[in-house]
């Protein structure tokens, strides 16, 4: 293959690494050639690579996102690593490109981990306005409570967001809503990226990269790093796992199920992810995302560990005293007949999570609730530690005294 421009559609790019098999920690910026964690003259030089024939383009190969692979993407990678670059198009969570002016100067993030997000990297100061729902819960936010409210995270207005003339809104990973957004904002050139801040399996990845088009490297790699110290221990543990030495893990979540329709986790839905993290066999793991069963499926297959996902009914970050919880516990598993002989209920090993650190950017609280629960006395691990440490260092609010997050906790 000769120097000239290379030339190839966006649609054609061979995918010669994704988030899972280049690590969590993608940066999902156009320039980002090689895949992997930042955007530096490694980057340049793999694009010459591929223009001399002796590298495959990547889906960041495109740096200026035009159709094509040449001498132009190696100048936009340069303008990147200057900080000149005078816009960039990012891979977001539902597989759309989007094209950003930079500087990034003012977001509007819709809903709660959207708002944790942009509060774990420092940029309240940036955020114009929030969704409604941030202001009812004001746990975590009170510092957003004058902003201006756009309506909800799933039902926003279009109209509230355009008079405030943010540079970027943040939503949820749901291409649906991500596109009717981009649709009603696009006449006023504002940007819409769909970002979940939830899933487990990529949520590293959605930091490193919001905080790279907000030029909070720093506080991304903060947050990062802290979560790596309890992540990795766990994973360590995990590796050396036999398939056979996993406990069997049903989980449940939502508030309307009945004896013949339980809401659980299935293939590639967050709860299976976080089971398969810490080491647990998800026994619904080869259904759909998520699966509806029924109590007779969950008897016969007679789960070693149970974990119910619950919103306290306080409306706090967990339910307010053991006892509360207890009673929860007690009421859920004598509203399924026969599970008192299910040998996780026997073994006192069916628990119960807030929903509140279950998932999000906080979530890593919930993960190690998992962990504790599943390998119990095999790891060091202290989830109320975990989330006094979350709550001082990027949230900036107390931890609520006496809640409890997880029961029975060990």
């Amino acid at each position: 293959m000769c120097c000239c421009a290379v030339f190839v559609f966006l649609a054609a790019f061979c995918l010669a690494a994704s988030a899972s098999e280049s690590g969590t920690d993608l940066l999902n910026i156009f320039g980002n050639a090689d895949m992997n964690d930042r955007i530096d003259e490694a980057d340049a030089a793999y694009v010459q690579g591929i223009i001399d024939g002796k590298s495959e383009a990547t889906k960041l190969s495109d740096a200026n996102y035009d159709g094509k692979i040449d001498a132009a993407d190696t100048e936009r990678i340069n303008e990147i690593i200057k900080g000149e670059e005078k816009e960039l198009t990012v891979a977001d969570s539902v597989d759309r490109n989007v094209t950003i002016k930079m500087p990034v100067a003012s977001i509007i993030a819709l809903g709660t981990y959207r708002n944790e997000a942009a509060k774990i990297l420092k940029a309240q100061d940036m955020m114009v306005g929030v969704s409604s729902d941030i202001l009812e819960d004001g746990y975590y936010y009170p510092d957003l409570a004058d902003k201006p409210a756009v309506g909800t995270w799933s039902a926003p207005d279009s109209e509230a967001i355009v008079k405030l003339q943010p540079d970027i809104v943040i939503t949820s990973a749901n291409l649906d809503r991500a596109t009717k957004l981009e649709e009603s904002l696009k006449p006023a050139g504002i940007a819409v990226l769909g970002l979940d801040f939830y899933r487990d399996n990529i949520i590293r990845s959605e930091i490193k990269t919001l905080g790279f088009i907000l030029n909070k490297n720093k506080e991304a790699d903060k947050y990062l790093q802290w979560r790596s110290a309890y992540d990795q221990p766990i994973a360590d543990y995990v590796a050396g796992l036999k398939e056979e030495d996993k406990p069997a893990l049903f989980m449940e979540w939502g508030t309307k199920n009945t004896i013949s329709e339980i809401s659980s986790y299935g293939k590639g839905a967050s709860g299976d992810s976080v089971c398969t993290f810490t080491g647990g066999r998800n026994i619904a793991g080869d259904m759909k995302e998520f699966p509806k069963l029924d109590s007779e499926w969950v008897l016969k297959e007679n789960p070693d560990v149970i974990i119910r996902s619950l919103a306290p009914e306080s409306g706090k970050a967990g339910w307010n005293n053991t006892e509360e919880a207890a009673e929860v516990l007690k009421s859920y598993i004598e509203g399924r007949p026969g599970w008192s002989n299910l040998d996780a209920v026997k073994n006192n090993r069916a628990h119960l999570l807030s929903t509140e650190i279950a998932w999000g950017p906080d979530g890593i609280v919930g993960v190690a609730y998992y962990a504790l629960w599943l390998h119990p006395g095999e790891m060091d691990i202290d989830p109320e530690k975990i989330y006094r440490e979350y709550l001082d260092q990027f949230m900036g609010v107390e931890y609520p005294e006496g809640a409890v997050l997880g029961y029975p906790e060990r």
